[in-house]
């Protein structure tokens, strides 16, 4: 029996379980991991067979270097483990730009993948900038997906951009609304941070957002919040994932759904599948996996196959 039900947006399916980002910038999986790791390579497989909605890691409009390289290795210490089931990371955005993202997200979706691409909106550039950039990357995931791009995610949560992300509501506001304005069929997914208030993502339904995501991870500092300093406090401190970070991602969430109407995808620190039971009982419409799927393939392949049976 389906422990839930797609979420259907304009005649399009968000599958029960969502991989958030750990299927690479692609959304066909993380090649030194589908080299080394059988059954990172047999979840992979697993997800194209279901269906599973895949959100990709986030592209920018043009390259970007951000603090971890995957071609350096004196910078992998900027992702890392966090305690028994968690990761640590100051990732930073390093991606190759839209323009390459988009060609293997193209060729991803050809090979069988349900692919949603993932975009990040560099308000540092100021708000003209980046808003322009965002429209025109979404002119460029027209050109190469074609009838494959139905849906677009924002992610304005990244905690190790330039901007506080606390202080890019206004921005991101003003990013879907010229959105919305030119592509008004475009299911755009906001994704957002517990640092941001509740509030702000019915600001952003009524700007012109269709679902919420919440959320990715949580900022070191409010994980153990009179822990030690973090590991990586040289870059930021970092963000949590993975099961440290369930207990306060799922107050958030939990406070979000009283607040919000609209559909929203739950996630962060789903390492089993009663972690993602405990996000359908407050009333998720669809439950994100993102750690699990790094550190526990063989596991994320039990959510998901739970879900789609």
């Amino acid at each position: 029996m389906k422990t839930n039900e797609p979420l259907l947006i304009s005649g399009h399916q968000i599958s029960p379980i969502v991989v958030s980002s750990a299927a690479g910038f692609s959304g066909r999986g993380i090649f030194l991991f589908s080299l080394l790791f059988p059954a990172y390579r047999e979840l992979m497989r697993v997800i194209r067979k279901t269906n599973a909605t895949i959100l990709t890691k986030s592209s920018t409009y043009e390259r970007h270097i951000g603090n971890s390289r995957p071609w350096n290795p004196f910078t992998w210490k900027f992702i890392q483990r966090f305690e028994k089931d968690g990761l640590l990371n100051a990732y930073g955005l390093t991606n190759d730009g839209v323009e390459v993202n988009a060609r293997a997200i193209a060729a991803a979706c050809r090979a069988g993948y349900n692919v949603i691409p993932n975009f990040y909106s560099q308000f540092a550039k100021g708000q003209t900038l980046a808003i322009a950039e965002t429209l025109k990357a979404i002119t460029v995931y027209l050109h190469h997906l074609g009838h494959y791009f139905w849906a677009l995610e924002l992610n304005f949560s990244c905690p190790n951009a330039k901007e506080e992300i606390r202080k890019n509501m206004e921005d991101a506001l003003a990013c879907v609304a010229a959105i919305r304005f030119r592509y008004p069929h475009l299911c755009l997914i906001g994704k957002i941070s517990v640092v941001h208030p509740h509030k702000f993502a019915q600001e952003l339904i009524d700007a012109g957002v269709n679902v919420i995501h919440a959320v990715n991870s949580v900022p070191y500092k409010m994980v153990p919040p009179d822990g030690p300093p973090s590991p990586l406090a040289a870059a930021g401190g970092g963000d949590v994932s993975g099961g440290p970070a369930f207990d306060r991602a799922a107050r958030y969430n939990s406070v979000l759904r009283r607040r919000i109407t609209a559909p929203i995808i739950m996630g962060c620190g789903v390492m089993h599948t009663y972690d993602a039971d405990v996000y359908r009982s407050i009333g998720a419409n669809a439950v994100s996996i993102c750690s699990v799927v790094r550190l526990k393939p063989r596991e994320a392949v039990k959510i998901i196959k739970r879900s789609a049976a």
